[in-house]
């Protein structure tokens, strides 16, 4: 018997660039060849208020991607299946669906939940979905640092995927240029498509920035939206290096141009970008890199700040973690410091990421040096033990190709860059001593991606990366034992079936009748007024 709980949520290139690849531009359209398929905007039609009203609903949902096989399975109190409805033909195209299924074989007055798994075509090797640009260029990005995929079934906007722009300088035919607000957050549907933000423009740049040099660091060309992160909670944070704006912005999931800072301070005076409290201390230093894990009270963030900016400086980055828990705002000095990735080991803000363990007790961290060394890793892992963090992990032999590093939705896989054009996935497991073992699994070729600036998987694994080396940003189908995906229903399509009563609806010339539920009870309605079973008239 199956079981699921449906009611859990679950190089150094600044100034300069390659001459631009393509010229001209026409539609947006795109044409992804090929993706692990999974169902998303589920919802249901014949429920009023949590209860069926008749003895069929429609399922409705879209796949991101053509199927082989699929089933809308009904669980009932959220963990037994009763009944399942297999998919076929159309049902199993890339698209919109609406499915009428009957439930009179459902048990009366119990509660109900569903959910769709797809299965998609088995591949050998991994496929470069978004290969073929065409004349729309719709994923060429001039410096693209951040990508994130919602991947809470619960969450209205499951599946959309996010993207940042992060330097202002970009030539005139790029996307986010020519059809673009120049540098922000870009946002796509699961099927890779680009969501416009209005009749004319795709994406969000409310702090209207514009190309610009850091008043001190290096002066080099600044970055703006770095790394964006999406919370289980849906709360959507990205952060920031320009040393003028916030370090880190929490981002309204239902209206994408309203950003809200989140550190609370004041701006220091001498072009560090550091925010300080009324005391005088550090609140945060702008963001080169930042992961969150947890969600609701648990919640918490860690950030790597870069002090001036884009800095070569091993002493001008720290990295501070906040305990942000539900609030979106912080006014304190960090919870705690995360004294081995601060004032070491980072020598440039560009090419650099993070990334929690599942239980927020490690951190993976990883930059991109080409020729690694003990002062300049390529990766390290570190565990917090007995309230302090100990480094358990090294490797100065990797060429982590655009210092990207992302695990999956469960934390299953790790993906880490491994030289150029190539991406490795691990699963990870511990020793006797609890440190960290990488035990390769998938080991991606990927011409059109050279390095992964940053990663992330959606709920199918399918992985979306960005590239500034090749100005793109691209997805993959890995190559998975299994493309079975099993999506649940949100909460608000939860259902119970009402019990028969053998009221009957009655009909004459002279008056009309009929039984309805209302909150869960049968009222009769006859004329303007209501009754119920007893007879008495319900004011």
């Amino acid at each position: 018997m199956t079981n699921i709980n449906l009611l859990t949520n679950q190089s150094t290139k600044v100034t300069m660039k390659k001459a631009l690849l393509f010229a001209g531009f026409a539609a947006l359209a795109l044409c992804a060849s090929a993706q692990n398929p999974f169902a998303y905007g589920i919802r249901a039609t014949g429920i009023s208020d949590g209860i069926a009203t008749g003895k069929t609903i429609t399922v409705n949902y879209t796949l991101n991607a053509d199927a082989e096989s699929g089933a809308i399975k009904f669980y009932k109190a959220g963990k037994t299946v009763e009944k399942a409805v297999d998919l076929a033909g159309d049902q199993l195209t890339k698209g919109t669906h609406a499915v009428e299924v009957s439930i009179e074989d459902l048990q009366a007055n119990a509660a109900y939940g569903f959910t769709i798994t797809t299965t998609g075509a088995k591949i050998d090797a991994v496929k470069e979905v978004f290969s073929d640009f065409g004349a729309g260029m719709a994923h060429q990005y001039w410096s693209p640092y951040g990508v994130a995929c919602d991947n809470n079934p619960m969450s209205k906007h499951f599946g959309r995927v996010l993207i940042t722009e992060a330097q202002a300088n970009q030539g005139a035919t790029y996307f986010t240029k020519a059809q673009g607000v120049g540098p922000g957050l870009y946002e796509y549907d699961p099927q890779g498509n680009p969501v416009v933000k209005d009749a004319t423009k795709y994406g969000y740049n409310p702090l209207q920035w514009v190309n610009a040099k850091y008043e001190g660091g290096e002066k080099s060309t600044k970055f703006f939206a770095k790394k964006v992160r999406i919370a289980q909670d849906g709360r959507i944070f990205l952060g920031v290096l320009d040393c003028v704006s916030n370090p880190l912005y929490t981002i309204n999931p239902d209206n994408l141009g309203e950003w809200t800072p989140v550190f609370q301070g004041t701006l220091a005076t001498d072009a560090s970008g550091l925010i300080n409290n009324a005391e005088g201390a550090m609140v945060a230093a702008p963001s080169a890199a930042f992961d969150v894990v947890g969600k609701g009270e648990n919640l918490k963030i860690a950030n790597l700040g870069s002090k001036f900016g884009q800095s070569y400086n091993y002493g001008n980055y720290t990295c501070y973690e906040y305990a942000l828990g539900t609030t979106n705002t912080w006014s304190e000095a960090a919870t705690a410091k995360v004294e081995p990735y601060s004032e070491q080991y980072t020598i440039s803000s560009q090419s650099v990421s993070i990334a929690y363990d599942k239980d927020g007790k490690g951190i993976w961290y990883a930059q991109y040096r080409g020729a690694p060394t003990d002062a300049q890793p390529a990766i390290k892992h570190i565990s917090l033990k007995d309230g302090n963090w100990v480094e358990d992990y090294s490797d100065i032999t990797t060429v982590v190709r655009g210092g990207g590093i992302a695990y999956n939705k469960d934390y299953t896989l790790l993906a880490i860059p491994a030289g150029n054009n190539v991406l490795k996935v691990y699963t990870v497991d511990k020793d006797n001593d609890g440190k960290p073992v990488l035990t390769e699994k998938y080991v991606l070729n990927t011409p059109s991606i050279r390095g992964y600036n940053d990663i992330c998987f959606d709920y199918a694994n399918n992985i979306y990366s960005c590239d500034n080396g090749k100005e793109v940003m691209q997805q993959l189908q890995l190559p998975l034992e299994n493309p079975t995906v099993e999506v649940p229903c949100p909460q608000s399509e939860l259902f119970s079936i009402p019990v028969s009563t053998g009221v009957t609806d009655i009909t004459s010339t002279e008056v009309k009748a009929k039984k309805v539920i209302e909150n869960g009870q049968v009222v009769i309605i006859k004329g303007d007024k209501k009754y119920n079973l007893m007879g008495v008239e319900i004011k």
